[in-house]
């Protein structure tokens, strides 16, 4: 008995869909896998707004330049461009000598219910 091709696609491309999406389980599951990172203790803590593509952070609704060697570090720790911020996150960030921002981690919400200066 042969599966019609049509059958065959539908059910191959919803496995291939649910393996694609990330689930909430799958999220705390990873948070509960990873290697927990070491944030700098003098790291200040803030909710950061998606970027405007200017150069500029909005921490805390304080509009702060980035350093020209500034990185933005994901929930996995993995470098990110500031365009990829779609939605406002909690952070914790570091700013250079003169006053600029030169990194930023995303915090999940294990290491966001951490207190930390602000």
């Amino acid at each position: 008995m042969d599966i019609p091709t049509a059958l065959l696609y539908t059910i191959i491309s919803t496995i291939a869909e649910m393996a694609m999406t990330p689930s909430a389980d799958s999220q705390s599951a990873y948070e509960t896998a990873a290697i927990a990172r070491t944030l700098p203790p003098e790291a200040k803590q803030g909710v950061m707004q998606p970027p405007a593509g200017d150069g500029f952070l909005i921490i805390n609704g304080r509009e702060w330049p980035l350093a020209p060697t500034a990185q933005i570090r994901s929930r996995q720790n993995l470098i990110v461009v500031p365009m990829q911020i779609q939605n406002p996150v909690d952070v914790v960030y570091l700013t250079d000598a003169s006053g600029a921002i030169f990194r930023v981690w995303m915090l999940t919400p294990s290491e966001a219910s951490v207190p930390r200066p602000r």
